[in-house]
């Protein structure tokens, strides 16, 4: 954690109380986060103030997870692919943070590595998640890598997200 927060401590001081707190409200939705479009609309300080919340761990639970998650949309930016990694593989992260660092990896950056690092974790509800993770990317890679898991995962829950994500033609949507 200590890595996680000096970066957010070298950002630039781009979250302002009142960005942070319309970001906040706008991730604390009932049933779902705010939309792509709402999430560009946050502006180049986004990723920033994504990253505080994230951290954040006074913050709700799924506000935390949708910071972390709608950090997708700013691929260019190394230095969020960075913090997804690093965050992604702090000992003993919670479940719901990490799957969305995942999911947020794969679909953003098309970065397979870390979720592929998590296919041989031995707590089934990782190996899901990575798996799960794994099947947002179309790319042949992330297919090969959910092909040979698939031959040696004794798991059923394992086995069946990785069986529907290989049948399926499209990856699956990102539901955080």
């Amino acid at each position: 954690m200590a890595l996680l927060s000096a970066w957010v401590l070298a950002c630039p001081a781009a979250a302002q109380q009142s960005t942070r707190a319309q970001v906040e409200h706008d991730l604390a939705g009932f049933e779902q986060g705010p939309d792509d479009a709402a999430v560009r609309a946050w502006g180049p300080e986004a990723p920033a103030t994504l990253m505080a919340i994230g951290n954040d761990a006074a913050a709700a639970p799924h506000v935390r997870q949708r910071a972390v998650f709608a950090l997708r949309h700013f691929s260019q930016r190394t230095a969020v692919r960075d913090y997804l990694r690093a965050l992604a593989t702090v000992p003993g992260q919670g479940l719901f943070l990490l799957r969305a660092a995942l999911d947020a990896l794969v679909i953003g950056f098309d970065d397979l590595s870390v979720s592929a690092g998590f296919l041989a974790d031995p707590r089934v509800e990782v190996r899901d998640g990575a798996a799960w993770s794994l099947a947002r990317s179309p790319g042949a890679a992330a297919r090969a890598l959910l092909t040979e898991r698939l031959r040696v995962e004794r798991d059923e829950t394992v086995r069946r997200t990785i069986a529907d994500a290989l049948q399926s033609t499209a990856p699956v949507r990102a539901t955080h």
